[in-house]
């Protein structure tokens, strides 16, 4: 007596299909991903500019004046630095840093990518204007992607001479690093 049995199996053809949809899946998800990274490393950035934004007004409150009117920048996140997008690297400047420890702490560290343009800066400059008022103080930094928002008020156009930015940003690729560069006025006394 002889038993049919049936082969059951899958076929090459449902196998490589089967195949190509998990392929398909892996590559949006990791797209999806890595925007995910994106944002948040943003975001943290953006945290740190609010933050030192507020340890400075809160310098000006106590004291009637900015931090520091030296010049060059002052590098704020220390910890893991500030490069700008053309490699230059700016340090910390002891008297911003201890100007600014009396009064609060202002974070060390963001999120950085890339070896150029990251970081987040303050700068001095007695002959800078914003919307036609002596605004000489501004942080700058850097998002990750082509024109992102800066996410902060006070958003310049320029580095010296700057109107609001109606665009949220100041450069929306710096120096074609494929980064948004913010420049971001500090309201306070015209010194």
């Amino acid at each position: 007596m002889m038993i049919n049995r049936k082969n059951s199996g899958f076929t090459i053809v449902e196998l490589l299909i089967v195949v190509v949809v998990v392929a398909i899946l892996a590559a949006i998800a990791t797209v999806a991903y890595s925007g995910v990274q994106q944002r948040a490393r943003n975001s943290a950035i953006v945290t740190a500019a609010g933050q030192s934004m507020t340890a400075i007004k809160m310098y000006l409150a106590a004291n009637g004046a900015y931090p520091y009117t030296g010049g060059g920048n002052a590098c704020i996140t220390s910890t893991s630095g500030c490069v700008r997008e053309t490699g230059g690297v700016d340090s910390a400047v002891a008297t911003f840093d201890n100007n600014i420890a009396t009064v609060a702490t202002a974070p060390k560290s963001v999120a950085k990518s890339g070896t150029a343009g990251y970081g987040v800066m303050y700068n001095y400059l007695s002959t800078r204007t914003y919307n036609g008022v002596t605004a000489p103080a501004m942080l700058f930094y850097y998002l990750e992607g082509v024109n992102q928002n800066c996410g902060v008020a006070g958003v310049m156009t320029a580095w010296d001479i700057a109107v609001t930015s109606a665009r949220g940003y100041t450069s929306g690729n710096a120096a074609s690093t494929g980064k948004t560069l913010c420049f971001v006025s500090v309201p306070g006394p015209s010194v």
